[in-house]
């Protein structure tokens, strides 16, 4: 989907048991109290979520640029801002080559 320029959308489901459930946010809240590397490990502590989920639907969406786009990110350039097209879609990515 992502070759055809369309954004991947997967939902999926996961039944935790109490016990389960209670481990993960006791983990998430001291990631989320964490005064070093704060983010990496709320973001860890949600992958381990992510795992071993059912999968339920997988869609592709059309993620179109607006239209002023392309001389918006050639104005950034201009300017020497440089500009990571790897955060964004693959369409902005195809604008800057």
């Amino acid at each position: 989907m992502a070759r055809e320029g369309l954004r991947t959308l997967v939902v999926g489901k996961k039944v935790l048991t109490e016990e389960q459930y209670t481990g993960f946010e006791t983990r998430l809240r001291q990631a989320r109290l964490s005064v070093t590397d704060r983010e990496e490990q709320v973001a860890g502590v949600i992958s381990s979520l992510e795992e071993g989920l059912q999968l339920l639907c997988l869609t592709g969406v059309e993620d179109q640029l607006q239209s002023d786009v392309r001389p918006t990110l050639e104005l950034l350039r201009n300017a020497g801002i440089r500009v990571r097209p790897q955060l964004w879609s693959p369409k902005v990515h195809f604008l800057l080559s």
